[in-house]
């Protein structure tokens, strides 16, 4: 897909407008709309505006170190998310004292280089839950390109940091037993999501990959 056109530089820049930019309002409302379909979480929904001087390599792209960072930064979103939850429990959790949260493992596939100008989108899906982890696939999309540019994928553990040891949330009962349920409704509700958007878009019609 050809980039979107804009008739000077400083329109293609303009996500950096306050308020994101007119023109680029309906590539970001196109793109959110398709990430909710696949079973993305709105509410930890993040963007991030390329800055030429900070985010490209010396070939012009966004450097390799880049979408981990913009991904990390998602998933603290993704975090914040749980104070519904959590009650008076969420500020342990963000500062490691007790039952907090540690990133186990996580992968990136580059798909597409993206340069100065652009906008990323970036959006978290929760796709398994166990008592003391959950798998997260964290997907940036490129307004411009209108398609996914990178993805990662790894497990977050709950972990008591107390007891120096994963924290079975089932077990430890309360507001952490609340936060288990809500995750396991969410990755239903992600994961049914996800095959709808599948089946209605065979792997043949998605953007290709590097």
């Amino acid at each position: 897909m050809a980039p979107a056109k804009f008739k000077t530089q400083l329109e293609a820049s303009s996500y950096h407008a306050p308020g994101g930019g007119e023109l680029y309002k309906p590539l970001r409302e196109k793109i959110v709309r398709q990430a909710l379909e696949q079973g993305y979480h709105e509410a930890s929904m993040m963007e991030h505006g390329v800055v030429w001087a900070d985010d490209q390599d010396p070939w012009g792209h966004i450097m390799n170190a880049g979408f981990p960072h913009y991904a990390s930064a998602c998933n603290f979103r993704l975090f914040e998310s749980f104070e519904e939850h959590l009650k008076d429990k969420f500020q342990d959790l963000m500062k490691a004292r007790g039952i907090g949260v540690i990133v186990k493992t996580t992968t990136l596939d580059i798909k597409r280089p993206v340069s100065y100008p652009d906008s990323i989108i970036v959006a978290n899906r929760i796709e398994q839950v166990k008592p003391d982890r959950y798998h997260v696939t964290t997907t940036m999309w490129s307004l411009r390109q209108q398609a996914p540019v990178a993805e990662s994928n790894g497990w977050v553990v709950f972990f008591d940091y107390s007891k120096g040891k994963p924290a079975n949330l089932i077990e430890a009962g309360g507001v952490y037993a609340n936060l288990h349920a809500a995750l396991c409704e969410q990755s239903k509700a992600t994961n049914q999501k996800r095959a709808a958007w599948e089946q209605a878009h065979p792997k043949k019609s998605r953007a290709a990959k590097l």
